[in-house]
């Protein structure tokens, strides 16, 4: 009888305030490590209403949870962090080390474990301050633009909190995150940033970043300009994928691509007259020696700079059973892999 007299912690919703989004800078202050931000959603919870207002709160500090106390004491509200959907790093703590902040975030139970990340440039407080018309609650747009791109960007590969403390702690696979850039008063994200297992080391191309998600999750809906005898022709790549093999044996380690597209001659770039079979022809050969090159190019960047994003060395672990040696074997095999891509690209009847 006793215990359901005890009651419960409820909390009125007007005494709380919901955090959508949180960003982490280098602090400017000399004796402080982070600058942390909070955006909290203002909205009055009608869907009708479009351009949800926010308010921003800033503290500098030494540590995520130190911060998190002080911009406590800066609300009169209770803050709720079950609705943040979007951790942004600043590029300048990007370049240090995120790996802490990351474990930091997987540790809080009131943090979901499905909340994207992202390099913010030139830091996360211009990202987060950035307010769309069409944006419904604050801090969706971002969350929105990450779910879209899993199939409507040729570009992002989008990286939710678990998958990226999975990457961080896993030998043989290394993290990806995209870069969102705020470029004359409008957002970019269309890059991909490599880490290892702490900090940023390349920020990939656009077209290097569309090949690298092609690798690893496939496309849909890219564009791909072909220039030939015949003209210069833009196709449409509706679907693509890709699997790799790893070869071990007693020569050099191989790692086989097959990528696997099809698509749709969508544009003439110029008066280069009826499309007949033989240019259909010409076009798919043209596609696959293009990507072939371009795949090989940036398997080769990729292992120059020790990178592992597309999880090779996982792949081997998961295949060889000497555990306490595997890690530095792979670490002596990767530095000589070679790669054979092959690329097969179909453009269908219109």
């Amino acid at each position: 009888m006793l215990m359901p007299l005890s009651g419960c912690a409820f909390e009125d919703i007007d005494r709380r305030a919901f955090v959508t989004s949180i960003g982490i800078d280098s602090s400017e202050v000399k004796d402080k490590k982070y600058s942390v931000i909070l955006k909290i959603s203002m909205s009055k919870g009608d869907p009708k209403v479009i351009g949800s207002d926010f308010l921003m709160l800033q503290v500098n500090c030494n540590s995520i949870s130190e911060g998190l106390d002080l911009l406590r004491a800066m609300s009169d509200k209770k803050l709720e962090y079950g609705h943040v959907k979007v951790l942004l790093f600043g590029e300048e703590v990007a370049r240090k080390d995120i790996s802490l902040a990351v474990d930091y975030f997987m540790r809080r139970p009131d943090i979901q474990k499905i909340a994207y990340l992202g390099v913010g440039k030139p830091n996360a407080y211009e990202l987060l301050r950035f307010k769309p018309k069409e944006e419904a609650v604050a801090g969706s747009y971002f969350f929105y633009a990450f779910e879209r791109s899993r199939m409507q960007s040729p570009f992002v590969y989008a990286v939710p909190l678990y998958d990226a403390s999975r990457r961080i702690t896993t030998p043989g696979l290394d993290l990806t995150i995209p870069v969102m850039a705020y470029v004359h008063d409008d957002l970019q994200i269309n890059q991909i940033a490599l880490f290892d297992k702490k900090k940023l080391k390349v920020e990939l191309a656009s077209d290097e970043s569309k090949l690298l998600k092609l690798l690893i999750a496939g496309v849909h809906n890219d564009t791909l300009t072909l220039k030939t005898k015949d003209g210069v022709f833009s196709v449409t790549t509706e679907d693509g994928e890709s699997d790799y093999k790893l070869a071990i044996g007693q020569g050099k380690a191989k790692a086989f691509f097959s990528i696997k597209m099809k698509g749709a001659l969508i544009e003439r770039m110029d008066d280069s007259g009826v499309i007949t079979e033989d240019i259909k022809k010409t076009l798919e050969q043209k596609a696959e020696e293009q990507l072939q090159k371009n795949v090989l190019q940036l398997l080769i960047k990729l292992k120059e700079e020790g990178l592992d994003p597309l999880g090779f060395g996982l792949r081997y672990r998961s295949r060889h059973w000497d555990h306490s040696n595997e890690v530095k074997s792979w670490s002596a095999i990767y530095p000589e892999l070679e790669f054979q891509v092959k690329v097969q690209y179909k453009i269908k009847e219109n």
